[in-house]
């Protein structure tokens, strides 16, 4: 639907979209995460491995959709200044999410390391515990 906003030149439209969808996307992943990093690092072996007691999990048709959706946003923004700096570091933080769950650490890594180097350059005040949180548990990972 953001899309069609973007080809009508309603980019303030489509940009609110497309951020509603990190949104969503990123509290998914939060909590996906999240019960990832309690499990045993000997029990998570590779991407078909996720946890099952309680909580949030992504079947393999979420797994597609998420990395559909976020890195055609990602493809859109990147180089666009009208998404925002913080809508930008938004949508690194939950790509990251996205491949530490695929445990792609490399590419998460690279992730977090834009986002943070995006919210520098701009001097934006976030709350940026998260962020570094996710870095923290990549660099054990990768």
């Amino acid at each position: 639907m953001a899309n069609v906003f973007f080809r009508k030149g309603q980019t303030e439209t489509a940009h609110n979209i497309y951020s509603e969808v990190v949104n969503t996307w990123s509290e998914m992943l939060k909590n996906v995460v999240n019960l990832e990093e309690t499990q045993a690092e000997s029990t998570l072996t590779s991407f078909v491995d996720k946890p099952t007691q309680g909580g949030e999990i992504l079947d393999e048709a979420q797994e597609a959709e998420a990395i559909q959706m976020l890195h055609a946003i990602y493809d859109l923004q990147q180089n666009n200044s009208n998404y925002g700096a913080a809508n930008m570091v938004m949508l690194l933080h939950t790509l990251a999410l996205l491949h530490t769950h695929l445990l792609g650490y490399l590419k998460a890594q690279e992730f977090i390391q834009d986002a943070l180097t995006i919210a520098q350059e701009n001097e934006l005040v976030l709350d940026l515990s998260a962020v570094e949180n996710l870095k923290n548990f990549i660099a054990t990972k990768a």
